[in-house]
């Protein structure tokens, strides 16, 4: 057993009520990694397993959505320098892109090109039992493991053309093997972990608030003077060469979407996206019901419970701490592994650099509400009893039953693979050869896939943020907004007449996909487009073919030349 574990610590607790040493209890609440049984194993591998049949249930459930789309459009370029090109006009970095270069040898296929992430959340998921182990002990990581395979945001990210799955991959090994730094004082382990966050930080730019807060927490363990000078001396030049990764990355990458249109159309994408604005709730709350809404986003009706279980959680982890070492600053390091990083992400969210809430652009923050979670279940593994095993067991199976099992086996969606390709083949029969589409890019992105598919196409910039597209025999121009109803097109009325030119006042297709959103309803986009006349509309569902030509702005009432055409 690991000598740190073995010393014996009275510990006189109110769930208890009575002294005993601490190496009498179960050695599941922090036994020596190793000791982990067969059984166990067997255990986290159906977990596992039950998990990826949800995943696997996705990966064709869903047509090929923009995010991925984008990704694709990167990946199908002709090298792996080309690919890395194209990839510098997205917000992300480069590594996820050229592997998806190479994946495409494989196949094209929505599935084929979703299978990656489905193999990644298998490492993900492993590693991150790993580190719970480390950090909880045995039964707790496997109540953790279970809040991290059933929770939807990471199953639908297993099923997904992302690199999100990659990315917490990383994470977690990056997290494991810090854990044995810091409690084997492993030098190797150290430079395992940096080589883990580096690649992290190739995959997803949120690594940068993961090193961050792992930062803090290490210079806290430094300060109880428990790591050898020598391994202290090692992380700080770790820490010169990740900073100077980082360093690398914004002046060569990151620095141009600051302060972009790129950045204010993300952020007033973020901020919609949420039931807590500056018009109805107060400013500095925002960033802790912006968390809980991550939380609840985590977790579904459970959410509230959770955040809750969170609590005690980093008491016991702290408290467990400081018996076993008796030192106050790492008690301190151990709760704060699990509050930290939430206190950066909702500071980082109130000084509008990186967004928190309802968004996957949080799940870097995943790991740490799984820790509360494991930390929490602490308090019913104290000692051995059946009913305070099964207890989590039994709240683990109808969460995952009320939750998990409704959001993939009973969920009812249209926006299937076969409904894209209806309405590609609806747009075909609709709009002519040789006409002008105009368009979103969030649609482009899915068009592009369904329409061209890997033929490598550019865009050709016509000003003021329109974009042209060369798609088979159209023309399809994209406006300067992701979404029709983020686009205040009446307002925006010169820059369309001064891209689009001659082609201005002619009648043209606006098509558009719906996304089941209520916000893309035509009746509540007309308001926001100038007057015009429509003279025929097709529509597939949710997603609309629409020939108008547009008047002027001033025009109070568009006039109807023609009569509509509806085609369910």
């Amino acid at each position: 057993m690991n000598p740190a574990v073995k010393e014996l610590v009275t510990d006189t607790t109110p769930e208890s009520g009575e002294s005993q040493a601490y190496e009498d209890r179960s050695t599941s609440d922090f036994g020596d990694a190793r000791e982990t049984s067969l059984v166990v194993w067997g255990l986290v591998a159906g977990i596992i397993l039950v998990g990826l049949l949800f995943r696997a249930q996705l990966l064709d459930a869903f047509y090929l959505d923009f995010d991925e789309s984008m990704h694709f459009q990167a990946a199908r370029e002709a090298t792996l320098q080309d690919t890395w090109i194209a990839s510098r006009i997205h917000t992300h970095p480069p590594l996820v892109f050229l592997f998806y270069h190479l994946w495409l040898n494989l196949g094209d296929s929505e599935i084929m090109l979703r299978l990656p992430a489905l193999i990644f959340s298998i490492s993900a998921l492993v590693f991150a039992f790993l580190w719970l182990r480390e950090v909880t002990g045995v039964r707790p990581a496997v109540v953790g493991l279970v809040f991290l395979t059933f929770s939807m945001p990471m199953v639908h990210l297993g099923a997904q053309m992302r690199g999100y799955t990659l990315l917490l991959t990383f994470m977690f090994a990056a997290l494991f093997f810090h854990e044995r730094f810091l409690q084997r004082h492993s030098l190797a382990a150290l430079i395992t972990s940096a080589v883990c966050l580096g690649l992290a930080m190739l995959t997803h730019y949120t690594t940068a608030w993961l090193m961050l807060a792992l930062g803090l927490l290490t210079l806290l363990r430094v300060s109880s003077g428990t790591l050898p000078r020598k391994l202290v001396i090692a992380w700080a030049m770790v820490q010169v060469v990740l900073l100077g990764e980082c360093a690398a990355l914004y002046f060569g990458h990151v620095r141009a979407f600051v302060n972009s249109d790129t950045q204010d159309a993300m952020w007033d994408f973020w901020l919609r996206d949420s039931q807590y604005t500056l018009q109805n709730t107060d400013p500095l709350m925002i960033p802790l019901l912006r968390l809980l809404e991550f939380i609840k986003f985590t977790s579904g009706a459970f959410g509230l419970l959770i955040a809750i279980l969170i609590v005690p959680g980093v008491v016991r982890l702290g408290k467990v701490a400081y018996l076993r070492t008796g030192s106050f600053w790492i008690a301190v390091e151990r709760a704060l592994l699990i509050v930290l990083p939430m206190i950066v992400a909702m500071l980082l969210f109130q000084f509008r650099i990186y967004p928190l809430g309802h968004t996957r652009h949080s799940m870097w923050l995943i790991p740490f509400v799984a820790l509360g979670i494991s930390a929490a279940s602490l308090f019913l593994f104290t000692r051995r009893s059946l009913w305070r095993n099964s207890a989590p067991a039994g709240i683990l199976l109808l969460w995952v039953m009320s939750y998990a099992v409704p959001m993939v086996w009973r969920y009812e969606t249209t926006q299937t693979p076969e409904m894209m390709e209806r309405f590609v083949s609806l747009i075909k029969q609709t709009v002519p050869e040789g006409e002008v589409i105009l368009t979103d890019d969030s649609t482009r992105n899915v068009l592009e896939y369904y329409l061209v598919g890997r033929e490598v196409i550019h865009g050709k910039p016509l000003g003021g943020g329109y974009i042209e597209y060369k798609m088979g025999d159209y023309r399809v121009v994209t406006i300067p907004r992701f979404h029709f109803f983020m686009y205040q097109f009446r307002k925006d009325w010169k820059n369309y007449l001064a891209a689009l030119k001659e082609s201005a006042r002619e009648p043209l297709w606006v098509v558009y996909l719906g996304y089941e959103r209520a916000e893309a309803k035509p009746e509540r986009l007309f308001p926001l487009f100038p007057a015009g006349q429509l003279t025929k509309q097709a529509h597939y569902l949710d997603n609309q073919i629409m020939r108008i030509q547009f008047l002027s702005p001033e025009i109070k009432a568009a006039k109807v030349a023609g009569p509509k055409q509806n085609t369910n």
